[in-house]
């Protein structure tokens, strides 16, 4: 599994065979454990857009792309020294082959 740090409005993309799935950190509350991620995947897959959704810490969510599942976890917070914002650890669970851009 991949673990990448990601701070606000920062994003991921995963570069399946059948197209981008983008995962976007909307928002991140490390004092109740908990981020705000929205999902973007190519409208070639017939998928009803999905809205963004609240994750507590390890808290697991998968993305159905045609050609194989992609595993997300929230892992751990990093709170700026005041206790706010910063940046929240994702894992990242999809094919080797798979290049994943930040």
């Amino acid at each position: 599994m991949l673990d990448l740090h990601l701070n606000v409005e920062q994003s991921l993309v995963v570069e399946t065979p059948s197209g981008d799935v983008e995962v976007c950190i909307l928002e991140i509350h490390p004092e109740i454990k908990e981020t705000t991620i929205e999902v973007f995947v190519p409208e070639e897959w017939g998928s009803q857009p999905s809205p963004a959704t609240s994750y507590k810490l390890r808290d697991e969510f998968v993305v159905t792309a045609p050609d194989g599942p992609i595993r997300l976890k929230v892992l751990r917070f990093r709170p700026r020294p005041d206790g706010t914002g910063g940046a929240v650890s994702l894992g990242i669970d999809a094919p080797r082959d798979w290049p994943i851009l930040r």
